[in-house]
């Protein structure tokens, strides 16, 4: 019974954030209201609160979702092409599993931009700020000519404008990801970095 249960929940979650994503192809995202949500999505309110208190907290529940699929591709990346867990390559994987999780989502992140929506590009930068941040400070094969912080800054800000930058050009998805793996190839392999001997 209660696997039934929780397949109805995943069901009516998935029902919500596929809803949203629709009004966000059409509106801004402070437009949207749980009532619009709700009523595309053929959900009751009583439905909806059940689950999120508010909008925010459905956002948040994405973006932790996102984080996650990309998490578990860098791990299925590390798993495939790099046994020796050779540094670089890792941040070459960390780099491939946001690419892929960025264009595997285009119908979201498409609209999480600075001009577009800024709460959703502000809250979804700091989670992937956090997080490569995080990555850098842990694996310490190679160090950053500076802190953690400021280069998980630089290369997330840098890298995001870069690829918006590509897009708006007109570059296709395997162009982006090609000039996007160079820059950020560059990057890794420039005095900011250091390996540790």
């Amino acid at each position: 019974m209660s696997e039934n249960v929780d397949k109805r929940i995943v069901k009516t979650k998935k029902n919500i954030k596929e809803t949203f994503k629709k009004l966000l192809s059409e509106k801004s995202f402070e437009k949207i209201t749980v009532a619009e949500i709700c009523r595309e999505g053929d959900t009751s309110r009583i439905t909806f609160y059940t689950y999120y208190p508010d909008k925010y907290a459905l956002v948040e529940e994405m973006f932790l979702d996102y984080i996650h699929e990309a998490y578990d591709d860098y791990h299925n990346l590390q798993g495939q092409n790099n046994p020796d867990h050779d540094p670089l390559l890792g941040y070459n994987n960390l780099l491939e599993a946001i690419l892929n999780l960025f264009y595997n989502n285009m119908d979201f992140f498409s609209h999480a931009t600075s001009w577009e929506n800024p709460y959703l590009y502000s809250a979804f930068y700091q989670h992937i700020y956090r997080n490569v941040e995080s990555y850098i400070s842990r694996h310490n094969q190679i160090k950053p000519k500076y802190s953690s912080r400021q280069t998980a800054a630089l290369i997330c800000n840098g890298l995001y404008s870069f690829i918006n930058e590509s897009v708006a050009m007109g570059h296709s998805t395997e162009e982006v990801k090609e000039e996007t793996k160079n820059v950020y190839d560059d990057l890794i392999k420039s005095d900011l970095f250091h390996p540790v001997v």
